[in-house]
């Protein structure tokens, strides 16, 4: 009996890892979907009009806006997924002092549209505000 077991199990082993191999090839490969893309447009608070400008951008698996560098929130890993045309994605941006921005948007051609919502609990009061941005695909030359 032990001498069928063990091949059993290498069998199960040799399976399960086929399997989970190229799963996670194919994650890597949509995480990278959107690098080498920037984006170029205005941002405001929603229901509000536009406040200023920023430009967002995808490199090496890394979400980037500069306007929001500007007050403190780092790059950070985005997620990706393609629905026919159009690319949605996420990412959270963080600050040690000013709470977190939680970005979702969709890509299609060469428009950026997204939301991001702004956090910071404190002790005396919290923020919890929605902004919109609105972009146009932006080539360095």
């Amino acid at each position: 009996m032990r001498e069928f077991i063990q091949p059993f199990l290498l069998c199960v082993f040799l399976t399960v890892v086929s399997i989970a191999v190229p799963a996670t090839e194919l994650e890597l490969s949509k995480q990278h979907d959107l690098d080498g893309m920037e984006f170029r447009g205005v941002t405001g608070e929603q229901g509000k009009g536009q406040d200023h400008e920023d430009t967002i951008s995808f490199k090496d698996g890394v979400f980037r806006s500069l306007d929001c560098e500007d007050w403190g929130f780092g790059t950070a890993p985005y997620n990706v997924e393609r629905v026919g045309d159009s690319y949605h994605f996420s990412a959270i941006l963080l600050s040690s002092n000013r709470g977190r921005l939680e970005w979702r948007g969709t890509i299609t051609g060469d428009t950026a549209e997204a939301t991001f919502r702004w956090r910071h609990e404190r002790w005396y009061w919290d923020i919890d505000r929605q902004y919109w941005f609105m972009g146009t695909r932006y080539t360095r030359q």
